[in-house]
């Protein structure tokens, strides 16, 4: 995906946190991340570890959360995130598709939600235009 100079900009300079439980989704998701151009990437392997992270990394431009994982699923990582950081951009990632999850996932405090499975375009147009 081609990215004008301006937003390819704001993609390098984004911080971006992929809270995901399968290792190979997250890889995916990263890969995609930086052929856009993201370079600050951390990475999580459920919610209560992205919530131990963001204690000491609070900002991140952009967070991209599975939802159903072990330990914290995704909204209760993104509830407890909202508590304290209001202004990151959020990203729900769920095989969920009902219009009553929908109405949970923007309850909870999301920014967009993306059901799986998903393109790499799918996934890279809905970053740049949350990022830019």
């Amino acid at each position: 995906m081609e990215v004008d100079r301006n937003s390819e900009s704001k993609l390098k300079g984004a911080r971006v946190l992929i809270v995901e439980d399968d290792e190979h989704y997250a890889e995916w998701i990263e890969l995609a991340l930086l052929e856009l151009g993201v370079s600050q990437i951390c990475k999580a392997m459920d919610g209560e570890s992205a919530l131990k992270l963001t204690e000491s990394e609070p900002e991140f431009d952009l967070i991209v959360c599975d939802w159903l994982m072990p330990k914290m699923d995704g909204l209760d990582f993104l509830k407890r995130y909202r508590e304290k950081v209001s202004t990151s951009m959020f990203l729900v990632l769920t095989v969920k598709s009902g219009l009553e999850d929908a109405f949970e996932i923007t309850q909870a405090g999301a920014t967009n939600f993306l059901v799986k499975p998903l393109t790499v375009n799918e996934l890279q147009s809905q970053v740049t235009s949350m990022l830019c």
